[in-house]
């Protein structure tokens, strides 16, 4: 799947399979590491994000969930986004 979607308020664009987290689209389609996986269920923590300003658990939304939305990730946090 083609996505379209502003990440750390920049337009950009990935590929995904249909069944992709977020998570894994932001980690390994992406570059940005500092989204982590730690329990893979949401409850922990580690792989919090922000979807049109909602915090959100990465590791349960799908990547195709993301096209046209706006995603914040730490490294939007840590340059001021």
């Amino acid at each position: 799947l083609h996505i379209e979607a502003t990440i750390n308020g920049e337009p950009a664009e990935f590929l995904c399979a249909p069944d992709e987290t977020l998570l894994q689209a932001l980690r390994d389609g992406l570059g940005l590491t500092g989204t982590k996986e730690g329990c893979g269920t949401g409850d922990c923590g580690a792989c919090s994000i922000t979807l049109n300003g909602r915090l959100v658990p990465a590791c349960l939304v799908l990547a195709a969930e993301a096209n046209g939305q706006q995603v914040g990730t730490i490294e939007g946090i840590a340059q001021g986004h």
